[in-house]
């Protein structure tokens, strides 16, 4: 809607010239378009028109309210155009009156009577001659001096935005209407396919609780009327009957069925020049709904009245009788006076008329599609019987079995009708059943289900809308002429999906007729038929209708030579038979084309099912017309080439597509219960180690440092102090904090059991070292999957709040891969739920100013854990990953541990250094300042050291707590992603995947590739899938269940081909 205007200005310039100004370039800045005089007249035109023109295009009219534009004759035109094209308009209150003083400077030279004469009038104020449209609207107050500008004009762009698109499609509509009317109401100027339909859905829309902002003029309704009947091959749903003395009440009801979206036929609209009266108002009745029949003593007396109800009622069409003015009843027949009258007195108040007209509304829209069915099968039965009961025109596929259930539904009724005593029966169902199908509806319909099924069809007219004229003429020569069309107004039943039954249409006709004009090369529409057409490869047909210019023709249709119809004078006849035979060229070559296509597309949409591939005979005939295609038009399509090569493959047999998968799901459900056992648990560990050592190398992690207890740091602590109790004397202890606490370190962890009292001094330091996290031990009697024995206390100096348990899982061996965040706590040995590595992570996301939400729930339950929006992935009790829980070993809290390693060595994740290198003050301050300091033992030979076997070899218990707090905080604050799994549902899908993959493939070919080399391949894709989402996005999928699952269902399906080939 670029060419149209969001307001058009009317003010009297002697008041509010510079207002105007001021408002329209305050306008301009919101980026509105606005029509302003001073601005939009070029010289050298019609102003009138011009003016015209841009109200028209306006969404919007604001009339400025003073003295003078109230009085001005151009200003009331403008008012009075604006109220005619039913345009929003917004008052602008600017000036309510002008002073003596304004009018003297203004005229200077007159006398004061003229001044008493000028406010006689009424001249110099606003209000006595204001038009009575604008003083019942409620004004916008803009006056100068008095009213803030600036809250007013919000208030403006405010009723602007207000139902702006509803008030946009308006001005759209309006100057389509105009157009319309403007080129004497053409068929070819009307609105077609989806501009229509969102005209129509507009014209229906009802405010609730609230004015519309504007109202449809007659001219909207009317053409957005005109354009659905047009669409709908000139039928209607009401026909109005009525004598030419009533003329004027019958145009009002027309207007007001238009207004409702309601489509009408009348004697002053539909009868054109040169056409036989009494053959066009029979045409009119047959292709209407109903009859509205306005009775009147002069209708009653009419003879036309009377011929045009014989004739309805010959059809049993629904006859809806308004009594508009009293009559004597027995001046009419005694069906009449069976039916039910309106009254619908046609002077009666607007306010009776309206209430009465919703009534009439009611009715015809009661079983509408009742009676939209039987007049679209009635008016397809008349034109059957005419031309001579043509097999072209009866009916086919869906339109048949439509028909067949509307007439079985239809006599159901009537026999219920007939039944004097029937209880319980709707009004609806009796008003259906007074109109029941006439004969010819039942012998039409019967015959059409005599006919063999035939798909195909001669000819699809593809064409524009506004060329329906020509089109239904030629539809109907067609016809004559014994050539099944498919015509969208004939072809397509109402509610159906539109585009869909056109491609059926094209698929299944064996010519595609192109009608070239104007309008059908610059539609998009047709340009979608023409190339659904080209993609099958139909024969195309081109018929110039009107000239056009050829650079502008579609590529396909500029490839082929129209038939013109401008030929030998325009003769309608000489040039059809010129199409005639053009279509009847080769006919049997083409109809093999569509009956081979539409095969192909079955077979295509049946999931290519060998059951609709050619056999034998059929196939030896397709066979020899592929041979034939080599030289003719049209050539065969890819699809009809991939059919034949399927048929032909056909004798050679494969196993059906069901048995593969019923073979892959047996297989996956082989495997998913062994694993369900555990009975792959150990294989898929070995794999996620193998593929966990491959990945990308990482860099260090710079928040921590190793203080590792190793040979030489024994010694020295040998040698420099004397032995005392735990694994770290009190005296080796205090030096150990005060060298590390002067470089200030964020965290210290000290991974040394102390379950004793430290000397004064000791526990004094370690009182006051309030970064340091000690460990406990949790017995083996609270979580059988640790090693046996005793608990061990925590340092009776720290805080439990400071202190996490040191307990790792083993998953036999020794074998580290699983991180236990939180247990039931060991009150005797260990009252924390807590691990080390947890605690230690915590305390340093929360200095980071990161949140902590614990997965303990009110009922005790563990829910999910989280650290900001960063979830912790925990291993389901269930099962999760390659786990499962046998012996309770996925108790607690669980993650998997995303070992660092830099250059493969996970022992290098952070920085090391000995105990000795610190007590000796050789470490430089920035080793040690603000960062996660853990002290422990490295060194392999001694008794105290806890080693633990991983996936990357052998690594001390303190590298390993080092491991799993390093995850956690680089996974909040890095985005380094933590391990994570597939639930069981989605590694059953990829298991059953791989499964139907391969054997999808083995089926496929099984003699060029056998079920060796298609496992192979899958393995190799498999392993490499698998590698890429464990070492980039660590995702631990399934390896080694599809591996056998894959292998296991291309053996199967081969051992059956070859059962199957040779029984």
């Amino acid at each position: 809607m670029n060419d149209f205007q969001d307001a058009f200005i009317s003010y009297g310039r002697a008041d509010s010239k510079a207002f105007a100004t001021q408002l329209y370039a305050q306008l301009l800045k919101q980026g509105l378009k606005v029509w302003f005089d001073q601005n939009d007249i070029p010289l050298g035109v019609d102003y009138q028109k011009q003016i015209d023109d841009g109200l028209e295009k306006s969404h919007n009219f604001l009339f400025i309210i003073a003295p003078h534009s109230v009085n001005s004759l151009y200003c009331r035109l403008e008012i009075e155009l604006a109220l005619r094209r039913n345009k929003r308009i917004i008052p602008l209150l600017h000036v309510e009156q002008i002073t003596q003083e304004i009018w003297q400077q203004r005229n200077p030279h007159r006398p004061l009577s003229a001044w008493e004469d000028y406010q006689t009038k009424g001249l110099h104020s606003s209000f006595p001659n204001m038009h009575p449209a604008i003083a019942k609207i409620n004004w916008v107050y803009m006056r100068e001096g008095i009213d803030d500008f600036e809250t007013s004009f919000a208030g403006l762009l405010e009723i602007f935005q207000r139902h702006q698109d509803y008030v946009h499609q308006h001005t759209y509509l309006l100057a389509k209407a105009l157009e319309w009317e403007r080129h004497q109401k053409q068929s070819r100027y009307l609105l077609i396919g989806e501009e229509r339909l969102k005209a129509e859905t507009w014209l229906k829309f009802k405010f609730q609780n609230e004015q519309p902002p504007c109202e449809p003029t007659d001219l909207h309704c009317e053409l957005i009327g005109e354009s659905i009947k047009n669409a709908e091959n000139l039928m209607t749903q009401v026909f109005l009957c009525y004598a030419d003395q009533d003329r004027a009440f019958m145009e009002k009801i027309a207007r007001t069925l238009r207004r409702e979206g309601i489509t009408i036929w009348t004697n002053k609209t539909d009868i054109k020049s040169g056409d036989e009266f009494e053959e066009v108002i029979h045409r009119g009745i047959e292709q209407a709904d109903n009859i509205v029949y306005l009775m009147s003593p002069a209708s009653v007396k009419s003879e036309y009245c009377q011929q045009e109800l014989v004739y309805a009622r010959s059809f049993n069409k629904r006859i809806i009788p308004l009594l508009i003015a009293e009559i004597d009843l027995e001046q009419i027949s005694s069906e009449l006076r069976a039916l039910q009258f309106l009254n619908f007195p046609h002077d009666q108040d607007e306010l009776k008329y309206r209430a009465d007209a919703a009534k009439l509304i009611r009715i015809l829209r009661q079983d509408a599609a009742y009676y939209e069915q039987r007049k679209i099968l009635l008016v397809k039965a008349l034109k059957w019987e005419r031309q001579k009961r043509n097999p072209s025109i009866l009916l086919r596929g869906y339109n048949l079995r439509q028909a067949e259930a509307w007439l079985k539904v239809a006599k159901e009724q009537s026999a219920v009708s007939r039944s004097a005593d029937a209880p319980g029966v709707a009004n609806a169902t009796l008003t259906r059943s007074q109109h029941p199908p006439t004969s010819l509806h039942e012998e039409f319909i019967a015959e059409s289900l005599k006919q063999p099924p035939d798909a195909a069809l001669d000819v699809f007219i593809s064409y524009s809308r506004k060329d329906s004229d020509f089109v239904r003429k030629l539809n109907d020569v067609l016809q004559i002429q014994n050539k099944k069309t498919w015509f969208d107004q004939e072809s397509i039943a109402s509610g159906e999906d539109f585009q869909r039954e056109i491609f059926k249409g094209i698929e299944s006709s064996n010519n595609f007729l192109f009608i070239i004009s104007p309008s059908s090369i610059e539609s998009p529409y047709c340009a979608s038929e023409v190339e659904y057409a080209k993609k099958l490869n139909k024969r195309i047909v081109t018929i110039l209708y009107q000239k056009v210019d050829p650079t502008k023709l579609h590529p396909v249709l500029a490839s082929v030579q129209w038939i013109d119809f401008g030929n030998h004078g325009g003769d309608f006849l000489t040039n059809f038979g010129e199409l005639t035979r053009t279509l009847d060229a080769d006919p049997e070559y083409t109809r093999n084309h569509t009956r081979l296509l539409l095969k192909a597309m079955e077979w295509e949409r049946e999931g290519r099912d060998d059951s609709f591939l050619l056999r034998s005979k059929d196939l030896k005939a397709s066979m020899q017309w592929l041979e034939l295609s080599a030289n003719k038009e049209p050539s065969p399509t890819k699809l009809q080439l991939q059919y034949l090569e399927a048929s032909q493959e056909l004798p050679k047999r494969k196993v059906k597509q069901r048995t593969v998968l019923l073979t892959s799901l047996a297989v996956t459900a082989l495997v998913c219960i062994a694993r369900s056992f555990g009975l792959t648990q150990q294989l898929e560990l070995a794999a996620y180690d193998h593929l966990l050592r491959l990945r990308p190398s990482e860099v260090e992690d710079q928040r921590f440092l190793i203080v590792g207890v190793d040979e030489d740091s024994i010694q020295l602590l040998n040698d420099k102090y004397e032995p005392g109790k735990g694994t770290l004397s009190d005296r080796a202890l205090d030096d150990l904090l005060k060298a590390l606490n002067q470089h200030q370190p964020r965290l210290i962890g000290l991974d040394f059991f102390r379950d004793y009292a430290a000397t004064p001094e000791v526990a004094a330091r370690l009182k006051q070292t309030q970064n340091l996290i000690a460990i406990c031990k949790t017995s083996s009697s609270n979580n059988p999957r640790f090693a046996k024995g005793r608990g061990v206390s925590p340092p009776p100096e720290v805080p439990m709040t400071r202190v996490g348990f040191a307990n790792l899982l083993d998953d036999g061996g020794k074998f580290e891969r699983r991180q236990l965040l939180m247990q039931p706590p060991d009150p005797k040995f260990c009252n924390t739920t807590d691990t080390f590595s947890l605690v230690v992570a915590r305390r340093y996301l929360e200095i980071a100013g990161k949140s902590y939400t614990s997965p303990l729930n009110e009922q005790g339950q563990l829910d999910q854990m989280k650290f900001d929006n960063t979830v912790i992935w925990r291993l389901d009790r269930h099962g999760s990953g390659g786990y499962r829980n046998r012996d309770n070993q996925l108790v607690g809290y669980q993650t998997l541990i995303n070992f660092r390693a830099p250059k493969g060595k996970a022992r290098k994740f952070a920085q090391v250094v000995s105990l000795k290198e610190v007590l000796e003050n050789r470490i430089p301050a920035e080793m040690i300042r603000d960062r996660i300091v853990l002290i422990g033992y490295t060194a392999e030979t001694h008794t105290a050291v806890d080693i633990w076997n991983t996936p990357y070899g052998e690594m001390p218990g303190v590298i390993l707590h080092g491991q799993m707090a390093s995850q956690l905080i680089s996974a909040v604050l890095d985005g380094r992603s933590l391990i994570w799994w597939w639930p069981i549902w989605g590694e059953t899908l990829w298991i059953f995947g791989w499964s139907l993959a391969v054997g999808l493939l083995v089926r496929r070919d099984i003699q060029s590739f056998p079920v060796t080399g298609a496992s192979v391949s899958a393995m190799v894709l498999l392993y490499l899938v698998c590698y890429g989402m464990l070492g980039y996005w660590s995702c631990w999928i399934p390896l080694v269940p599809p591996a056998i699952a894959l292998v296991m269902t291309g053996a199967s399906v081969r051992y059956l081909t070859f059962r199957l080939r040779t029984p």
